[in-house]
């Protein structure tokens, strides 16, 4: 079951698009295609229980710090135009899996990337009618250009007019000038034969990914991980007759308020506020009038979050997820958060991606593990500039 609700009325075109299912084996549905099409991503939050992290993530590479020292990737100030010399292009894009993302304003500079073999280009208007290449308005914005190109077409090769016709863009101001770029190459076979590291194309500094884990000190006040579907039942009275269309409307708010309440639980969790944490249960709080239960289920747990940082792809975090997912005992949850950068030219997929007032790009999966299957709840936050797939 999927379903969307508006964030806020200040807010009014921010969405979050919900997904309630049993855990799919289908890797092309969700949440395996939210995961999957999600490209630029500079941080993950994992919770889960300290029981479960210190029996068995501790003793994973994947959660104990390992696999974040090899997912390594680099930064360089070099020109647009570094990325197409004949080595670079043919060995790392075409053949292998090559990430680039350039960091610059999206609202106000000239912002580049690179994802499966596509080139995108979000341009301001000047920059667009300067280089000269064929592209398409944004849909944001009058003073925007998008221009996409597929890197991997077998005639994209010197002597091939789009081909030629780009590389002198890329030789014209604004695209000659270096601008800041993260890059991760990675490839999709371990067959495949090694190739020099990415210092000998062009100046870089390699990086790995920023890693922690730590108990979260206090216990945490988990609520049910379900959205309540009622509250209160509507019966008709003597002078009065509740049409189906008045329950309908009122089961999908009160649906869509149980759906809140839980990505709003997360938010906190993230910011691990002492609203959610057991040792605020009794106290009257002035500050907020969230309450983490709304009836008398009260559970509270201690849990661990591992954290990610720095540059990390699709595949990282698609790693991450099937490994929590062979492992979740029953009867326990796992959430994880997603970060997308907030300047990237596009989101899920090639969904074009602006900011304006707030560039949300993020996601975030619960796992559930019950008696009878796995299930999933998931968010996918969307901001007011941003397309959804």
């Amino acid at each position: 079951m999927s379903t969307s609700f508006t964030l806020s009325k200040k807010e009014s075109q921010s969405k979050v698009y919900v997904t309630e299912c049993p855990l799919a084996s289908d890797v092309s549905k969700r949440p395996h295609s939210i995961i999957t099409n999600h490209h630029f991503n500079y941080g993950v939050d994992i919770f889960v229980s300290t029981l479960l992290y210190e029996n068995t993530l501790s003793s994973l590479s994947l959660f104990n710090g390992q696999s974040a020292k090899n997912w390594q990737y680099y930064h360089a100030t070099v020109p647009l135009g570094a990325f197409f010399k004949d080595e670079f292009l043919n060995n790392y894009i075409k053949k292998r899996n090559c990430l680039v993302l350039s960091l610059g304003d999206i609202d106000s500079e000239d912002v580049y990337c690179i994802y499966q073999g596509k080139l995108r280009l979000s341009l301001s208007k000047e920059s667009y009618e300067r280089v000269g290449l064929q592209g398409k308005q944004s849909q944001f914005s009058k003073s925007r250009y998008n221009v996409q190109l597929d890197l991997r077409q077998p005639n994209f090769l010197p002597g091939n007019k789009t081909f030629d016709r780009f590389l002198k863009a890329t030789q014209l101001s604004p695209l000659q000038n270096p601008v800041q770029f993260l890059i991760y190459i990675f490839s999709s076979s371990a067959s495949q034969d090694p190739l020099p590291p990415i210092p000998q194309f062009f100046n870089s500094t390699a990086y790995p990914q920023k890693f922690k884990v730590y108990n979260i000190q206090d216990q945490v006040q988990v609520p049910p991980l379900f959205p309540r579907t009622s509250s209160v039942r509507l019966q008709s009275t003597s002078y009065s007759t509740v049409s189906a269309k008045d329950k309908d409307a009122y089961q999908k708010e009160v649906h869509s308020e149980g759906l809140s309440h839980i990505l709003e639980w997360v938010a906190l969790l993230n910011l691990e506020s002492n609203i959610v944490m057991s040792k605020n249960l009794n106290n009257n709080n002035s500050l907020s009038t969230y309450s983490v239960f709304s009836d008398d289920d009260q559970t509270s747990v201690k849990l661990t979050r591992i954290s990610f940082e720095g540059f990390l792809t699709s595949d990282n975090i698609y790693e991450i997820f099937k490994t929590l997912v062979s492992v979740i005992p029953q009867d326990e949850f796992i959430i994880i958060s997603v970060h997308g950068f907030e300047d990237a030219p596009v989101s899920w997929g090639s969904a074009e991606h602006g900011f304006l007032v707030g560039g949300e790009n993020d996601y975030t999966i619960i796992i559930t593990n019950s008696a009878k299957s796995k299930n999933i709840l998931s968010f996918e936050v969307v901001g007011s500039n941003d397309t959804h797939c």
